[in-house]
């Protein structure tokens, strides 16, 4: 199997290249896909290139031998929100909340889906200081949600 990784490549490869290593386009925060061959792909941010997730989807379709096996979020320092193994699909998406007093706080959230509902865990960016939980279905999730084939 090919090895994608993000060099400046070109065409239809460019828009499902993924990075297996920490480079300079790694964002503080980011997700680690662990994948079904063992490697792992970790979120970058690459100037005009789409979401370092969509280019994860584009790149299991392209290679429909594997899949996500877990899902992690790591912060500075080593903090991580790990999702259970092994699961149907796995998201991960961003939003924004209102907040008391008349502001807007920015969310990052992870989450699993197990067949029947899209478990959701957000934290507040950029410091994680506060979390919350949502339940969505599948549809809902959108395509935010990478489902295993």
């Amino acid at each position: 199997m090919k090895n994608l990784v993000t060099r400046p490549i070109w065409g239809k490869e460019r828009r499902m290249a993924v990075a297996f290593e920490v480079n300079a386009n790694t964002p503080s925060i980011r997700f680690l896909a662990s994948l079904s061959d063992g490697r792992t792909v970790i979120e970058d941010e690459i100037a005009g290139q789409r979401h370092a997730w969509l280019r994860l989807e584009k790149f299991l379709k392209a290679n429909p031998s594997l899949s996500i096996t877990g899902l992690r979020l790591q912060w500075p320092g080593g903090k991580e929100t790990v999702m259970p193994a092994n699961q149907q699909g796995y998201y991960y998406g961003k939003k924004a909340r209102k907040v008391h007093p008349g502001g807007e706080a920015s969310y990052v959230g992870v989450g699993y889906y197990d067949g029947q509902v899209v478990s959701i865990c957000y934290h507040k960016l950029p410091d994680c200081g506060h979390q919350f939980s949502e339940d969505k279905t599948k549809e809902k999730a959108g395509f935010m949600l990478i489902v295993n084939e």
